[in-house]
């Protein structure tokens, strides 16, 4: 529920892969494995955290430059400066935190949204 009020907040519509279609996830899994590939082979050295970060960024925007688009002609980078100009300005962050306080019964049941008879709301 907390994702759609998310999708709904920063207006995006969610596209999940069909539970029933296994080449909808070998075509990610396909993606994710070419990147990989591309970012850590030969594995690079870095002496802490926010070195790794920052040769992370740099080496993710030099390959966009170099990637084709899949769709549409040109790289990555070219379809993403001509999209930019079509965005919208982000809203304010999406707080999805909530935090209830609840009684929780001696065999570890935890009571929600129900009224005092016991009926689901």
């Amino acid at each position: 529920m907390r994702f759609l009020a998310m999708a709904n907040h920063y207006v995006f519509e969610p596209a999940f892969c069909n539970p029933a279609a296994g080449w909808e996830k070998g075509q990610i899994e396909k993606n994710v494995q070419d990147a990989r590939r591309r970012l850590w082979q030969p594995m690079p050295d870095f002496p802490d955290l926010a070195a790794l970060n920052d040769w992370l960024e740099q080496r993710c925007v030099a390959l966009w430059t170099e990637i084709p688009h899949a769709a549409l002609p040109g790289s990555v980078a070219d379809v993403w400066a001509a999209e930019q100009a079509a965005l919208m300005p982000l809203p304010p962050a999406f707080d999805g935190f909530v935090e209830l306080s609840k009684r929780v019964s001696p065999t570890c049941l935890i009571s929600f949204e129900i009224d005092r008879r016991g009926a689901a709301i």
